[in-house]
């Protein structure tokens, strides 16, 4: 059939048919608020301010896969791998009101005139948050301004019961954004054409992220909406394609009722920020592909098969084989594998079919040896013609908590634990959000994995993706290189607190709850780096979570799922900026009411000059297994690039934008800077996150013990590098060499640090410090890498003689004898008294109290004026700020004894 004929069609059938996703596919039950009308003619105004409708014409959410040519073109799994994918990204037309009422209305129609109707239309570049596109070089905005918040909303709120219902519109204080500019709406457009391989096929629109709400429109003919603003939002949009050029339009508004769900601590920055796309699938295709590890050799795959087509298709059935990919890498293999339960089957309108891949060669995924595979399935018809080939990203990772004997466990404690392939992991990690101070959220793949190298640089095996999902990309660098990822749904209603106030007791509010978790959960679930599901952050402990938990465990029972503000209600237990006290009394299991395991979702908030006593949290989460670990706030500095009128740049954060109301440089906790130049803190990270421990045994003879606290791989990556410092200077240096057998994982070896004829002076200081460095080049560092290290103290200098004893000596030897010990008498002249004795003299300023003068031998030690001074007090920190100024306000009644600072 012709791309005309097919699409003329499809565009009568329109009227009539109800579109792919809105049957309860496989049996699952459509997610609440979603709607599916084709024949609408177009929106009514108000789907942004009504939280129980949360999209039309969005197809239910599904794993994150494409359909490809052929299985050879499949084992590429990325997107851009498949002829049957296309991104949109690039120029769009795009046009910027401050206000719904001025937006250009009709714009998204195929004869729209720009200039008509005399709105300003520019060409941008897409993906893109409008507030950092539009700053100029003087520091002036064309398009609204970035505005950083921590917990509050940027339009006029009150703490109250049912304050959402006065909606987002409302009248806020004269000097805020919103005065002036209440909604922002931006208008985009740009026209595509469907590759001519694609006839007969059905055609899909992604949007991976737009915030907060979109209305969207192809070729004049309304389409659908969405407002979960970070997961993607797929339409299928088959039956309003023409042959030759199409126009697509999308009308983007900067708040809505989902912006109360979504009042997380960064930049609000609104805009089409990640990648739009088409794929196409054929009308028999594979709705959904999950595939999640069962056992350390078993797979369990569940595929919805969905037929779109008028006749039922009988003797249909999948195919399975099994590529492993090349450790960090991208070349891949095929191993053997059995698959059982496979059979025929018939597919009227949908069908699912669960089978177990058996793989007995199969590697484990672990953040020490992320071993990955890549699982195709080939739908075949009766004829065993091939249909759809489709793939994912698979690991053999299982994730489960288990009650554990005493007998059983490294420290002999009896407990409840988190386990990955059987392992009690930790997990040392970092909060990350996504933010560039060129792109604002907008980032760029090649930012992603610059950033996952340096994670990995640092020791960071961890990251809590704070307070959303994050960019498909994201996720299939943590599964190859690999980052244990929580996992987070999209849910901040922070500006509510957690009282009677908050939203997840709301029921208006309860399919967005539920929507937002089961939108990440389908999406990601084949990714074996997410080792934890989060509910949301900072959203009150309501009946809504409690339905969300249950949809997801209803979904996938592989994993744990965590929420910070009621325990109660999931797996494990977890807090944020405990003490380090609290974390010593609570690493013993015996902290009365805490839900075990435990993972700390925010500590160590590293603002200003922090981190210091990581140290100490983590000597105290190492010592039992009832904590997996924890998450720094934050990862990276979030900033925005702002230019000062004369044109120079600059980092800026809340209130250099002139945006009201803001808070601050809050928003500047990474132990990185916002250009991902490192820190002080992230040293004293990469060193506390180490998984290798040395301690002295005998250091005069060179005997030192090393623990491997790794779980899954040994040291024979690392060369071992031993050097001697005396007073602080380099003397020696020398590897274990061959002699050294690699330490397995959890094990302790002692080795022998061989000195040789080395003559050591008693009266000096010495060191040895003890370095693993990368034996070969890895991506994220050359051979050569300290990776790890450790300082142990061989020496002491002998104690120096008192002063007073060796003058004595000196003047003994000389014959001066103790006359010329005397001090002479002081001289005292306005503002400075002087002494002076044999070969010395010292002066005091007496207004400031210091030493203004000294001199041996008639040389002076510094110059007059220049002396040390006493600073009795400090500058004020960042810290400081925060509690002097209350950057951060919360009510003493909702602020946890246990809690500082919340991001």
């Amino acid at each position: 059939m012709s791309r005309t004929r097919f699409s003329v069609f499809f565009l009568l059938a329109a009227f009539a048919a109800v579109p792919a996703g809105a049957q309860a596919l496989g049996g699952r039950p459509l997610l609440g608020g979603y709607a599916y009308d084709t024949q609408v003619k177009g929106p009514d105004g108000r789907e942004w301010d009504d939280p129980t409708r949360v999209a039309l014409n969005k197809l239910q959410p599904h794993a994150w896969f494409f359909s490809f040519k052929n299985a050879e073109e499949a084992t590429g799994v990325l997107p851009e791998k498949s002829s049957f994918w296309k991104s949109l990204n690039g120029q769009w037309q795009f046009c910027w009101v401050g206000n719904p009422d001025e937006r250009p209305l009709g714009f998204y129609a195929t004869d729209y005139k720009m200039g008509d109707d005399r709105h300003e239309w520019n060409n941008v570049e897409v993906p893109m948050n409008w507030p950092v596109a539009g700053l100029q070089p003087d520091g002036t905005q064309k398009w609204g301004m970035p505005i950083y918040s921590n917990q509050r909303v940027i339009f006029q709120h009150q703490v109250k019961v049912d304050d959402w219902k006065e909606g987002v519109m409302r009248e806020p204080a004269k000097d805020w954004l919103t005065y002036k500019n209440r909604n922002e709406v931006g208008s985009y457009r740009r026209t595509f054409t469907v590759p001519e391989e694609w006839d007969g096929r059905e055609v899909y629109l992604d949007f991976d992220g737009v915030d907060s709400f979109f209305y969207l429109y192809i070729n004049g003919r309304y389409v659908g909406f969405s407002k979960n603003s970070r997961s993607t939002a797929s339409f299928d949009i088959t039956p309003y394609l023409v042959s030759g050029e199409n126009v697509v339009a999308c009308e983007v508004y900067r708040q809505s009722d989902g912006s109360f769900l979504e009042s997380q601590d960064m930049f609000r920055l609104p805009g089409i920020f990640r990648t739009v796309a088409l794929h196409s699938k054929p009308r028999l295709q594979v709705a959904d592909l999950v595939a999640v590890a069962s056992s350390p050799t078993d797979l369990k795959v569940s595929s919805i098969v969905q037929n779109l087509g008028k006749k039922a298709v009988k003797g249909a059935r999948i195919s399975y084989s099994l590529y492993e990919k090349e450790l960090y890498g991208e070349a891949v293999k095929a191993v053997p594998c059995t698959v059982s339960g496979a059979q025929q089957f018939d597919v009227q309108t949908d069908a699912t079919q669960s089978v177990t891949l058996s793989c007995p060669q199969a590697k484990p995924w672990s953040a020490e040896a992320p071993h990955r595979y890549v699982l195709v399935a080939e739908l075949e018809d009766a004829a065993g013609g091939v249909v759809e080939t489709v793939s994912t990203i698979v690991g053999f990772r299982t994730c489960e908590i288990r009650e554990t004997a005493a007998k059983d466990d490294e420290f002999g404690l009896a407990g409840r634990y988190y386990y990955l392939n059987g392992k009690p992991v930790k997990m040392k990690g970092v909060n990350r959000h996504e933010n560039s101070p060129e792109r604002g959220h907008a980032i760029t793949r090649e930012q992603m994995e610059k950033e996952v190298m340096l994670l990995k640089r640092g020791n960071i095996n961890h990251v809590r993706n704070c307070h959303y999902p994050d960019d498909p990309y994201w996720y299939y660098l943590c599964d190859k290189y690999g980052i244990m990822l929580e996992d987070e749904a999209n849910i901040e209603s922070h500006e509510y607190y957690y009282g009677k106030e908050s939203l997840s007791w709301v029921p208006e509010f309860r399919d967005q709850h539920v929507a937002r978790n089961m939108e990440m959960v389908h999406q990601h679930v084949n990714h074996p780096s997410i080792c934890i599901w989060s509910l949301g952050n900072e959203a009150g402990p309501g009946d809504n979570f409690v339905e969300a938990y249950k949809a997801i465990k209803a979904f996938d029972a592989s994993r744990p799922v965590q929420y910070e503000r009621n325990n109660s209600i999931v797996d494990m237990g977890s807090n944020q900026y405990p003490s380090i006290a609290w974390v010593q009394a609570a690493v013993t299991g015996k902290e009365e009411g805490l839900v075990y395991p435990f993972h700390i979702s925010e500590y160590a908030h590293s603002m200003g000059n922090a981190v210091g006593n990581l140290v100490d949290y983590w000597n105290a989460i190492e010592s039992t297994n009832f904590f997996v670990g924890g998450a720094i706030w934050d990862w990276v500095d979030q900033a925005i690039n702002n230019y000062t009128p004369d044109g120079t740049k600059f980092w800026g954060y809340g209130g250099d934008f002139g945006d009201k109301p803001n808070d601050g440089m809050f928003c500047m906790n990474g132990i990185m800077r916002p250009d991902l130049s490192p820190k002080a803190q992230y040293f004293e990270v990469k060193k506390v996150y180490q998984n290798v421990a040395v301690r002295p045994v005998d250091m005069k003879a060179g005997r030192v013990e090393i623990f491997n606290k790794n779980y899954f791989v040994d040291l024979s990556d690392y060369k071992v590098v031993w050097s001697l410092y005396e007073d602080g200077v380099q003397v020696a240096v020398n590897s274990l060499g061959a002699g050294c057998q690699p330490v397995g994982p959890r094990q302790r070896s002692v080795v022998t640090l061989d000195y040789g004829d080395y003559r050591f002076d008693p009266s000096k200081e010495y060191f040895v410090k003890v370095q693993f460095v990368q034996a070969a080049d890895r991506p994220w560092a050359k051979a050569g890498y300290v990776q790890m290290e450790e300082q142990l103290l061989l020496q002491e200098p002998a104690a120096a003689p008192a002063i007073a004893g060796q003058v004595s000596a000196s003047l003994a030897a000389s014959g001066a004898g103790k006359a010329a010990l005397r001090v002479r008498k002081p001289v005292v002249t306005p503002g400075s008294i002087a002494f002076a004795g044999e070969g010395w003299e010292v002066a005091f300023d007496t207004s400031r109290g210091n030493i203004s003068t000294l001199k041996y031998d008639g040389e002076n030690i510094f110059n007059a004026g220049e002396g040390p001074v006493l600073h009795a007090f400090r500058a004020r920190t960042d810290n400081d700020n925060c509690t002097i100024f209350s950057i951060v306000p919360f009510p003493s009644a909702i602020m946890p004894a246990t809690t500082g600072p919340m991001c």
